[in-house]
């Protein structure tokens, strides 16, 4: 029988190798443990030290809009990313008890159907992941490359970050370039994880509700075969105990995917709304210093492949919250159509106070206010915009 968890495996398989998160995936040694917790650590101070570097040159620029602009778009999304992974090690308790509940029968595959589904889910869910890592590692590999290229033509070479020796000579660039965007890789890797495994969280709970949609379609399809001999298929004893118990696992799995999508969007709040602002400075600052490079500079393409990944970065938010939110309105629906004329008056009442509960739609928010749907997308593209237009006045 397929594990729900597999659809999440590839997701913190990679966290733990980024050093963001602990092993989950496996029983790790009490060695192995504690050599990846000094990983961790490893990963933690270097991430720390670069966002240090960053603040210290921002201060230092901010008289130049230019250099300041160069800072505080690197900066931002690097400050943006400690916080999911402040988010993700601090509460590490709450995320545990997610694993268990997505381990937990209730969201268990039934069914060949709900196995191809949730099957699915999980080829779309690692091809997503995989197509940010290798976005990500492009990206890096341009960062590293464009200021060499930069420096061999005799250009000027800006670095974002703040360093208490002298990096204009050779080797002591090359040396510091290199470093700079292999510790933004690897933060870029660890950020665009993370995001795949909260939309990951969402995309799970659109699955159940497609799972939960088609157990009520077919709520009483098993007893149809039998020789009914009342008006009603529940009036016969046994009948009745089937179909309640298969009524009352509906109810209970639309709770608990209500339950995981309200944990998710409170582990998560504080970490999307300072997305949601970050990204809406980082987009208007990319397309600031994009309008004026040259097209065919090795900077304009890393800066428009940096634009792109911030962008599909909050788009997946965006989409699968506006894809569960439909998934969520159509479970009346399915309520709708469970055959339900061939209920009992009093199962029919049942099936009429799960629907007034369903009438509310599943819609994961940012700060329990702003909406993860594609009108949010949408309103952020038009803000980043509005301030570009503000700031290319000036």
């Amino acid at each position: 029988m397929y594990n729900t968890f597999d659809t999440f495996r590839p997701h913190f398989e990679a966290l733990a190798r980024a050093g963001y998160f602990k092993i989950v995936t496996r029983q790790s040694k009490t060695l192995g443990m504690y050599l990846h917790n000094f990983y961790r650590i490893l990963i933690w101070t270097a991430v720390l030290i670069y966002n240090l570097q960053h603040i210290i040159r921002a201060l230092q620029v901010r008289q130049c809009t230019e250099q300041l602009v160069d800072t505080l778009f690197i900066l931002l999304t690097t400050l943006n990313s400690l916080g999911k992974q402040i988010a993700f090690n601090v509460r590490v308790d709450r995320i545990d008890k997610i694993i268990s509940i997505i381990n937990d029968e209730i969201f268990a595959p039934k069914r060949p159907y709900h196995e191809h589904v949730m099957k699915i889910n999980a080829t779309s869910m690692r091809r997503l992941l995989f197509m940010h890592h290798i976005s990500i590692c492009f990206c890096g590999f341009l960062f590293i490359m464009y200021p060499l290229v930069n420096k061999a033509l005799n250009k000027p070479v800006f670095l974002s970050g703040y360093f208490p020796f002298n990096t204009n000579d050779s080797p002591a660039f090359e040396l510091t370039v290199t470093f700079m965007g292999l510790i933004l890789t690897l933060q870029a890797y660890g950020h665009v994880t993370m995001d795949c495994t909260i939309v990951s969280f969402y995309a799970q709970a659109k699955t159940q509700l497609h799972i939960l949609r088609y157990n009520l379609e077919h709520l009483n399809n098993v007893l149809k075969l039998k020789n009914r001999k009342s008006f009603y298929i529940d009036e016969d004893r046994k009948c009745k105990k089937i179909i309640h118990k298969n009524f009352v696992d509906c109810v209970k799995h639309h709770g608990e995917i209500v339950w995981l999508v309200k944990e998710v969007e409170s582990i998560f709040g504080e970490a999307t709304i300072v997305q949601l602002v970050v990204m809406l400075w980082v987009i208007c600052m990319t397309v600031y210093k994009i309008v004026g490079l040259d097209i065919l500079s090795a900077e304009f393409l890393t800066m428009g492949t940096y634009l792109c990944c911030m962008m599909t970065q909050l788009y997946i938010y965006c989409y699968y919250g506006t894809q569960l939110k439909v998934e969520s309105e159509l479970v009346n629906d399915s309520v709708y159509q469970s055959s339900w004329l061939s209920l009992s008056p009093a199962f029919r009442r049942g099936l009429l106070v799960m629907m007034e509960r369903c009438k509310r739609s599943i819609e994961p928010r940012t700060a329990y206010i702003i909406p993860l749907s594609m009108e949010t997308y949408i309103s952020v593209l038009r803000s980043s915009y509005t301030l570009f237009t503000i700031l290319d006045r000036k």
